[in-house]
């Protein structure tokens, strides 16, 4: 909280302007007033009534995703799908969802090929992003040119996309009958300056917003499902909590009923500490004056961190901090769990796209374990942690799994067996 609470003595570090292009954004302003000036504008597109109205073009994405899951599969004949690597899928989920919501635009990658490259060089331009704001250095006489030149050209093409679109999006604003998160934005006012943004403001706003959108919450949805799959007694226990929450799959909706599924979130909580979609050291530069930082003083003009993924792996805060266990976050778990949880940041700085992301990930998940029987495809290899490359956000692969439609032909309540049938295929193929 020395670093990253509300009053403490640091600023964005200068690292952070070398992600600037065209405009400053939320990610990249250094001035705190400035930085809460675009805030209170930003956070107008993501209230709770905004989110409520983004819900329905949420569930027939995610529900898309199901039919490409459910393939060819006859419900009743209880074969399983071949495996499926899912980082692939909620990677063109995610970006379908984002792209939908922040400019009511259809890439339909889920589908379709056509727009999937766009997803690659929001990659490939964040491996260069990666090692500089670990190493600014490296941007001395351009030397990351050089060094990334195959970066930078992916970067390029993302701009070109980012500002294509926006100008589509412009184009078309009178033609739209349902408000997204472009349309808040483009008329928001500041609640204290009555300032309003610009269009390169949006345009750098727009594509933050595309990448860290997609990117953190695909790596979520991957992750828990890695876990999940893994541990047969927690399959068969959210699975059991998930099929007997909603009659059908026309009851999923967020809201109370969806959250009284505690031991989905805490799966979800628990694969965010584990493998934190954004999990390096997110730096801050001490203010004039110092700063006291876990009792030492750090003087002004020094930078500061913490590594998300370090402090998630702390075994005075997390006992067996390589383990699996949701149950540490259920109410009767350790304390102090929630003070060091920072997948989303804290303070100021703290993801404004949180209770979007959260919403996106429950409906996502709960479809899917409603509707589908899921393991790990043969032939993996077993791995304790869902490995993720520190690209700004985590670089992945898999987990291939494989799926099957829930037989309900007895009731809602015949997933049990399932559950059971599950597991044990698990243990029978090593992965236990």
């Amino acid at each position: 909280m020395d670093i990253y609470g509300i009053g403490s003595r640091v600023r964005k570090s200068k690292v952070y302007e070398t992600l600037v292009h065209q405009a400053p954004n939320t990610l990249t302003l250094r001035d705190k007033k400035k930085h809460a000036q675009r805030r209170r504008i930003m956070s107008q597109g993501f209230s709770d009534a905004a989110i409520r109205s983004f819900e329905p073009r949420v569930l027939e994405l995610v529900q898309r995703l199901c039919g490409i899951l459910q393939g060819d599969l006859n419900s009743n004949d209880g074969k399983w799908s071949k495996g499926q690597d899912m980082a692939k899928w909620f990677d063109y989920l995610t970006f379908d969802i984002m792209s939908a919501l922040v400019f009511s635009a259809s890439y339909d990658t889920i589908r379709q090929e056509k727009f999937r490259p766009i997803i690659n060089a929001i990659e490939e331009s964040n491996v260069r992003v990666s090692v500089i704001l670990q190493a600014p250095i490296l941007t001395l006489f351009r030397l990351d040119k050089r060094l990334f030149s195959r970066s930078i050209l992916w970067r390029n093409r993302f701009i070109k996309f980012i500002r294509r679109t926006v100008s589509e999006r412009v184009k078309k604003s009178s033609l739209l009958k349902e408000r997204d998160v472009f349309s808040y934005l483009k008329s928001a006012k500041d609640t204290v300056t009555a300032k309003t943004l610009r269009i390169d403001e949006l345009g750098g706003e727009a594509a933050t917003l595309i990448v860290a959108g997609s990117d953190t919450t695909a790596t979520t949805l991957a992750a828990t499902l890695f876990y999940i799959s893994r541990e047969p007694s927690v399959y068969e226990r959210v699975t059991r909590e998930v099929r007997s929450c909603f009659a059908s799959a026309e009851e999923i909706h967020a809201g109370t009923q969806l959250n009284s599924c505690q031991y989905l979130r805490a799966c979800i909580d628990e694969a965010l500490r584990l493998s934190p979609p954004a999990g390096s050291a997110l730096w801050r530069e001490v203010e004039e004056g110092g700063s006291m930082i876990d009792g030492c003083h750090i003087p002004a003009g020094y930078d500061v961190a913490v590594g998300v993924y370090s402090i998630h792996h702390n075994p005075t805060i997390y006992p067996d901090p390589f383990c699996f266990q949701p149950d540490r976050w259920l109410e009767d778990g350790p304390p102090g769990v929630r003070e060091a949880f920072m997948p989303f940041s804290l303070g100021t700085r703290s993801c404004i796209g949180k209770g979007l992301a959260l919403v996106e990930i429950l409906l996502t998940l709960s479809n899917i374990i409603w509707r589908f029987d899921l393991e790990p495809a043969e032939g993996m290899e077993y791995c304790q942690e869902y490995t993720l490359q520190d690209h700004v956000t985590g670089a992945k692969k898999g987990p291939f799994l494989k799926f099957r439609p829930v037989h309900r032909a007895q009731g809602k309540e015949d997933h049990i067996w399932n559950g059971v049938d599950n597991g044990r295929s698990m243990m029978a193929a090593g992965y236990v």
